[in-house]
Parts: structure tokens; sequence; C-alpha cells
């Protein structure tokens, strides 16, 4: 099943001949964006209600359709082509493709929940309370070289005398985990090579 991420890291909103339009970076790269194709591009973080599911275009589109965003299949496919959002069939290729920066700040766990980690913003509360896993990849994943880095090691982790786990078994994982950090906004993507995006 094809599941879709956003690439880039939203900059904010700018005024340009008297319209907004929304500044995403990848690399070196500045992406303009109407109103329209900003809000597909923030449909296609998913929804932290979908857990570690895949997000379709099926779903994408649903959720446009609902909030009455125009001819969201259009931008879509525009945004898939300016490499705004990545359509992923082939999980490996795009973690080695691509790297992960985090946004927040550690708040920690309770006695309560020993095992769920928050991260967020003192004194505003967590923007998400994460899983061991999910909270290791938010903790070390930025400083990989690329997705498929912390695959490698979380498969050298998990490997045990009596069982060995490979990259390619810890890449569905670690995709399920960036799902959660993405979908919850604690984390975003960019290109390993931003000199192939320069522009």
């Amino acid at each position: 099943m094809t599941t879709l991420f956003p690439v880039g890291h939203y900059l904010g909103v700018r005024s340009e001949e008297g319209r907004p339009v929304h500044t995403v970076r990848i690399g070196w790269r500045q992406h303009r964006l109407s109103e329209d194709a900003f809000a597909t591009w923030v449909l296609a973080h998913g929804l932290p209600a979908n857990g570690r599911a895949a997000w379709t275009r099926a779903e994408l589109v649903d959720q446009a359709e609902q909030v009455e965003i125009s001819t969201p299949a259009d931008h879509l496919q525009a945004l898939t082509s300016d490499g705004l959002v990545a359509a992923v069939d082939d999980a490996e290729a795009f973690a080695r493709h691509h790297r992960m920066g985090v946004f927040f700040v550690g708040l920690g766990n309770t006695p309560e929940e020993l095992g769920q980690f928050a991260i967020g913003l003192p004194g505003l509360g967590p923007a998400a309370t994460l899983d061991p896993d999910s909270y290791e990849l938010w903790q070390w994943g930025s400083i990989a070289p690329s997705l498929w880095h912390s695959c490698e090691l979380r498969a050298s982790v998990t490997s045990r005398d009596d069982q060995s786990v490979s990259p390619q078994d810890a890449v569905t994982e670690i995709l399920a985990d960036l799902r959660i950090l993405i979908s919850h906004g604690c984390a975003y993507l960019d290109v390993v090579d931003p000199e192939g995006v320069r522009g």
C-alpha cells in the first residue's frame, strides 16, 4: 500500500502581490504554495487518530473535500511532482533519500506513565506523548544522516544472539514511528542531498 509523507520545513506565510503564499523549504530551495496547495500539503501529514497506519491518497482527498479544498487531487499531483509529498512504495529507497528534523523539546515522563514520553514546549504542555520507540526516533533520528541510518541502528540494537534483525526488517517500524511524529507535528522530512534540489 502506498503511503504519503510530506517533505519540507514550513517557514511561514508571506504576502506576494497582495496575496498570502506559504513557504516550504526542501534542501536549499523554497517553494511558494497557494492556500489550497498548502492545506493539501498539511493534510499529507495525516491525522494523529490514525496512529501508525499508512496515510493514502484516497484518505487525503477525502479529508480535503470535507474541508472544501478545491481540486485536491490536482494539488496532490503537483506537490508530488515538486517533491513536497512523497508517495512511498519502496520504503528502503525512501529511507535512503530522506532525513528527519525535529521540533519541540523533551518533557519527560511521569510516575503514572513511565513508559510514555512527552515532548512539547515547557509551560505549554505536550504536543505529543510517545511510546519508547517513537521517542527514541525523535531523540536520535535528527542526527542520523538519513532515515536509513536510523533503520540500521535500530536493527543493530534489536538483534540478539538468537535473532538477527536487518535494516530492511526495521524500516517498516521506523516509518510507522515516523508517521506518529509527522502527524503530531513533532518532526519534518528533508532530502539527504540538498544539492539535488538547489534552485
